[in-house]
Order: structure tokens, then sequence, then C-alpha cells
């Protein structure tokens, strides 16, 4: 008996997983669409489309388009955030810009992406808008993912710490806690070096 991987199966076996370990309910066809996302971005070509553009002008081109190119930049703005929040959330350290601002631009170009589905009542305006209202959420599910594939340690302390400042996730804090750490949530991080 021969055993087909492939890509999809790999995702779709990590994101069920990552889903199950934190306990969220979502829709079926949001976790397909996660599953899909990971897929496409295993071809980096799409990251590097906004590597040479300020998400911020990305945005405004959206804003100030068609209707039919308004699909294509909110998606495509929508699926670099959540891929690059999830997958790379640690590469924000000690950068301008910051995880925080990746998470809005991302949640408001998949909540102007359900608006322009609405109309339609497609599928894709409830994923669109599923994505919009829980996409710290979805991160969080993709920076689980993540750490399930790297090569390096997961109990990198210091890296989930950092990250629990920045986004005051459930999972980060529960991730601590499981390392014995008590994460002290009236501290003003900004203060801290």
């Amino acid at each position: 008996m021969q055993i087909e991987t492939t890509t999809t199966l790999y995702f779709k076996d990590m994101i069920d997983a990552a889903i199950k370990n934190q306990n969220i309910k979502t829709d079926a066809m949001v976790e397909f669409y996660l599953v899909n996302l990971l897929t496409d971005f295993v071809n980096t070509e799409k990251i590097r489309r906004f590597a040479n553009e300020p998400l911020v002008m990305t945005l405004d081109r959206a804003l100030n388009s068609g209707m039919s190119e308004q699909r294509i930049l909110f998606k495509e703005i929508g699926d670099t955030t959540l891929y690059v929040s999830g997958f790379f959330s640690d590469s924000f350290n000690r950068k301008l810009v910051d995880i925080d601002y990746y998470i809005e631009i991302g949640r408001i170009a998949y909540n102007y992406l359900s608006n322009l589905m609405k109309d339609a009542r497609t599928v894709f305006y409830d994923i669109y808008r599923e994505l919009a209202e829980r996409f710290k959420t979805f991160v969080d599910i993709l920076v689980e993912v993540s750490e399930r594939t790297r090569l390096t340690s997961k109990k990198d302390i210091l890296r989930i710490y950092e990250r629990w400042l920045r986004m005051k996730s459930k999972r980060n804090e529960e991730l601590l806690r499981e390392l014995g750490i008590e994460p002290i949530y009236n501290i003003d991080h900004k203060i801290i070096h």
C-alpha cells in the first residue's frame, strides 16, 4: 500500500491539529481556506510581491480601484498579512512595523472583502467575515503550525513571552504557564527593554 503525501494533506493535518489543540470552533470552509492559504504560500513569489510596496500603500491602491481589482487586492493583502503574522510573528521583534499593524491591516482587508461579497451572499462572504472578525485567532493557529514545522526548539521561552507581550493571546499565555511562567497583565511592555 502506497501512502500519498501532498502539501495540502500535510497542511490539513497541521491546521486540524492546531484547531483541536487550541479548542477553536470554526466553519469547515474557513479551515479549508487556511489549508489552501498555506499551500499557496509554499510558492514564495506570493510574498515577494508585497516586499516592494508598504502595506498601507497597497491598501490605499485597493480602496481606489474598481471592484474586480479591489477583490484581488483585498484578498492578497488579507492572505499575506495572515500568513506573515502567523508564520513570521517573531520577525517583528525590534522592527519599525509591529505585528499589531499587520493584524489590523489584514482584518481591514478581509472586512472590506466580505463587504464586497455581501450582496452576492456567496460562501466567501461568510469566510471573509469570519477571517476579519477572528483574525488574531487565525494568526494563533498559523503560529502553532509554524512552530510545529520548524526545526528549532519550540521551547524558546523569551520568544513566546515577547509574542505574548505583543498579542496577549490565550495560546501564548497557556504555553508560558506550561513552562511554569505566570504572565503579568498590568505591566507596560513598552517601558521594559
